[in-house]
Parts: structure tokens; C-alpha cells; sequence
């Protein structure tokens, strides 16, 4: 297990003085490429061999959230390879040592130039170390949507938020879902499905759903593809 440390600082902070859930999604994308980028499988050998791990999924709890300056530790593992797929987990733990935030992941291995999945090597599964499974109630990866959408915004996908993959950055859809919650809507879940990656200057329309406890946001393409699906389980969350 890959295990960093640091401050919850000021920047990262909500009017309330604690974590906000992007800041924490990026403490988890840091873990992972830390861990990548003190083992065998780094960046550049994703890049020189023309490969690349894509998000396809993330399930999200939230016991609690950080506060200003506590000192938290991040913590990241695969647990399991099937063909293409990767599976791993994140969690960040409190001063107290009690774990506040869990999460599960899914991940597919792209080839770059083909633009496909590709299997697994040999050398790929032997330059990772495996952890135990994370015990949370795991959701399934695809979001059902639960009713009509009813549109509430459209935004251009700006320089800023374009990663190394030349792709709008996978928390910055997680960013425009939130907006989308009202202030008296909180939640201690999220989900999101990543079905098309944004590009720079793409049109995106968001669209929310409300049903069965759940606040859904579909953002779309301008033809009605879906670049992503975001799920809230709208319950208190103790901050």
C-alpha cells in the first residue's frame, strides 16, 4: 500500500473550513500517480510503451471530512486485475488514525495509438503490489438513471481544466455536478461513471435527475452523448 501525508490547507477548504470532496478526489489521483512514480510502472513507461490507465468508475464514502490543517494520511492499492480491468482502492485517515474517507475504483488499460483495451503483460501485473479489498458495501459500476432529465447549465470545457491525457480531467465533472446541489442537499455518497472523455472546447450540457432519495447529474455532448454520470446519495453527512 502507497501511503502519503500532508496538511488539509487553507486552499482546499469549503466556507466551512473543511475538505471539500474535489480536493479529496485529487488527493486520491495524487496517490496513485505517487505510487506509479516511486515503482516500475511510472508515467514514462506508460507513455513510451503507448499506454494509459482510463478511469471508467468511482464510488465514493464519506464518514467525515477533513478539517483546516489537520494532518491526514492518503493511502492507495490495486486489489485485483481481471484481462484489461484494474480495481483499486483509496482511503484517508484522520490524526485520530480512524478511517473517514473510502473509495473503490475501476480502471481500463488503453492502448494510445489503437485507441482500444489491451490485455494486461506479464510485466504490468508483476509491477504492482496488491492489497486486501477494502470492506464497503460496492456498488455496481454502471449508474442507472431514475427518471427524465431536466437540463440546468452548459459550459465550454476551458484550458485549464485539460490534463496530461488532453482530456478534460476527471474531477472537473465532479466539480459541475456539485453545483447543481442545493444548499440544504448533502451527502456521505457519490458515484461517478465515465463513459467519453471532454475535450478542450467541447460544449457540455448537465442535466439533473431527483428520484429515490438520489441526485443524478448527466453531462452530454452537444449530438446527446454521455461524457459522464454523477450520483449523490443525498443523506446527512457529518462533516
Amino acid at each position: 500500500m502507497y501511503i502519503y501525508e500532508m496538511n488539509a490547507g487553507y486552499s482546499v477548504m469549503d466556507e466551512s473550513l473543511y475538505m471539500t470532496v474535489p480536493a479529496i478526489l485529487d488527493c486520491f489521483q495524487d496517490a496513485a500517480i505517487f505510487e506509479s512514480e516511486n515503482g516500475l510502472i511510472n508515467v514514462d513507461y506508460l507513455y513510451s510503451r503507448h499506454i494509459a490507465w482510463i478511469l471508467n468508475s468511482w464510488q465514493i464514502v464519506i464518514d467525515r471530512r477533513p478539517r483546516l490543517n489537520e494532518r491526514i494520511k492518503i493511502a492507495t492499492a490495486p486489489y485485483d486485475f481481471t484481462n484489461y480491468v484494474g480495481f483499486r482502492n483509496f482511503s484517508v485517515y484522520g490524526e485520530d488514525g480512524e478511517m473517514i474517507v473510502r473509495a473503490a475504483s475501476v480502471w481500463t488499460l488503453i492502448d494510445t495509438e489503437k485507441l482500444c483495451p489491451m490485455r494486461l503483460t506479464q510485466e504490468l501485473q508483476e509491477g504492482y503490489e496488491f492489497e486486501p479489498k477494502l470492506e464497503m458495501d460496492y456498488a455496481p459500476r454502471k449508474i442507472t438513471l431514475l427518471g427524465d432529465e431536466q437540463v440546468q447549465d452548459q459550459f465550454r470545457v476551458r484550458k485549464f481544466q485539460i490534463d496530461s491525457n488532453k482530456h478534460m480531467n476527471n474531477v472537473e465533472y465532479v466539480r459541475y455536478a456539485m453545483e447543481t446541489l442545493s444548499e440544504d442537499e448533502v451527502f456521505r455518497e457519490l458515484r461517478v461513471e465515465y463513459k467519453k472523455a471532454a475535450l478542450y472546447g467541447d460544449e457540455v450540457t448537465v442535466a439533473v435527475i431527483r428520484a429515490e432519495g438520489k441526485h443524478q447529474v448527466v453531462l452530454r455532448d452537444c449530438e446527446g452523448a454521455v461524457y459522464a454520470v454523477v450520483e449523490f446519495t443525498l443523506e446527512g453527512i457529518t462533516v
